[in-house]
């Protein structure tokens, strides 16, 4: 069988002091938006790795206290995220099942299932004291880190790691990373919202049925767009 084509086109982005040059390949044909997110890991990879240049990066496998913060998912990458555990065995997905179950559990028992009704940073706050650990962490690493959310790839610290466990997160020194991630919210649909990854399966049981489909380079126009427009 044939493979299917592609296209690469080289993307050069300005974001204050970086400069990032990124070739991107997605499919000419028409998918659905999950198709193009490991174009769009590989940008953010790209941008990260221009940010964190000549900075000692903290973070290391086994530090897992980051996953225990609210993880904001966008719809596309919602879709990419669960094709990603319906491929796995049977067993894994048993287990993985009942993580998220636990966590939606205790996010609705703290009344933090409506994370529209606070602020960005009261909801930040109130979800990292829950201390309820992202279903895809697995001996402090993270289980999918290659399928990771793109707002994941977006988060270091050059601080000393035991401190991304302080509840108040004293002295912890992110790096000043360009939010890309948030170009991906709204790629489908403009009133598209995001959800808290640990919320993956309860949004299954809502998200749009509808699945619209599109050639790979219209879709990363529209993610580039609204970059331009978050930027703008």
């Amino acid at each position: 069988m044939a493979e299917s084509a592609h296209s690469t086109a080289t993307l050069r982005l300005a974001m204050g002091n970086l400069r990032v040059v990124h070739p991107i390949t997605v499919p000419d044909a028409a998918v659905p938006a999950a198709d193009v997110v490991p174009a769009l890991q590989g940008l953010v990879n790209a941008v990260v790795e221009a940010a964190e240049k000549g900075k000692t990066i903290s973070c290391r496998k086994g530090c897992g206290a980051c996953c225990r913060q609210l993880v904001p998912v966008s719809r596309t990458e919602g879709e990419r995220l669960l094709e990603v555990v319906e491929a796995m065995p049977p067993s894994r997905r048993e287990v993985l099942t009942a993580r998220f179950a636990a966590a939606e559990t205790a996010i609705e028992a703290a009344g933090l299932k409506d994370h529209k009704a606070r602020s960005d940073r009261e909801l930040s706050t109130a979800y990292f004291a829950l201390g309820v650990p992202c279903p895809f962490l697995e001996d402090e690493s993270c289980s999918i880190h290659p399928e990771r959310p793109l707002v994941c790839r977006e988060y270091l610290v050059t601080s000393p790691a035991e401190l991304c466990a302080g509840p108040k997160q004293e002295g912890v020194t992110p790096v000043a990373v360009p939010k890309v991630s948030l170009a991906a919210r709204g790629m489908q649909d403009e009133k598209d919202e995001w959800f808290p990854l640990a919320m993956l399966m309860a949004w299954k049981r809502t998200r749009p049925p509808e699945v619209e489909q599109r050639p790979g380079p219209q879709w990363i126009q529209r993610f580039l767009k609204r970059m331009s427009s978050a930027s703008g």
